[in-house]
């Protein structure tokens, strides 16, 4: 298939002592039902009367709560890319100009996580959630259509941004993540973004571009804070959060 070259990649990232925060209540309650010195250590007791209600780090009375290494997690999938030009010259209308075709994809198979040393992992892949940290559609894309205008040194192209879909984290039969619905949001629907942008070579030294990102001024996703997270927005920053946007730069070469 002249004029066609394609790539498929498989991985797996494993990744030891992610920093993160232990809740405070899981520290008392696992140091309480093992004796664990690991969270055992991190409750701080006064020296005095043993009590947890402290006014200070000094005199103790507290559960330390800062952020240790203890997390991993194994991420697995596939990167497929490809790309394709129209063979316009072998059909006699090359001068209608050039045409070409690209799809960048990965579709991601697995997405483990261990939140705590000797806990069982839980699978992400598909899911959104607070215990997942974000969002994890199995499949997303980025395709793209390029036209080189005849007669002039110009390239326009149209591309589409593709987030799949996902499900509540509880919704997975997943016994480390199963659990009531919640009563605002079930799942994510896919998101489709298109992007128009063209570039034009004035001469050899200026060149004018110009575009509009999300075309049709898509809005991202509602989710509730409590399970996107405190202090980000009602979504999840991977969306396009300005909605539509338009540019126009020049580049001049003296």
């Amino acid at each position: 298939m002249p004029g066609f070259t394609a790539s498929v990649d498989y991985y797996r990232i494993k990744i030891g002592n992610i920093i993160g925060t232990i809740p405070l209540e899981i520290i008392l309650d696992r140091c309480l039902e093992t004796g664990d010195e690991f969270f055992c250590s991190q409750v701080v007791r006064n020296p005095v009367n043993g009590t947890l209600f402290g006014t200070t780090a000094a005199s103790g009375g507290f559960i330390n709560g800062q952020t240790v290494n203890v997390a991993k997690s194994v991420n697995e999938g596939f990167d497929i890319q490809a790309n394709y030009r129209l063979p316009l010259e072998d059909w006699g209308v090359d001068k209608w100009g050039g045409i070409s075709f690209d799809l960048a994809g990965s579709l991601l198979t697995k997405q483990s996580n261990t939140s705590l040393p000797g806990d069982p992992s839980y699978d992400c892949a598909g899911y959104f959630g607070s215990s997942c940290g974000t969002i994890y559609p199995k499949w997303r894309h980025t395709a793209r259509v390029n036209w080189t205008i005849p007669g002039v040194d110009a390239t326009l192209s149209v591309a589409w941004r593709y987030w799949g879909k996902t499900k509540y984290e509880n919704l997975s039969s997943d016994d480390q993540l199963a659990g009531p619905p919640n009563p605002f949001i079930s799942k994510i629907r896919a998101v489709n973004y298109f992007d128009v942008a063209g570039i034009w070579d004035l001469n050899d030294k200026v060149r004018l571009r110009a575009g509009v990102n999300n075309v049709f001024d898509v809005n991202p996703p509602l989710v509730p804070s409590a399970v996107v997270g405190g202090g980000l927005p009602n979504t999840y920053p991977l969306y396009d959060l300005l909605g539509r946007r338009l540019f126009v730069g020049i580049t001049a070469n003296f």
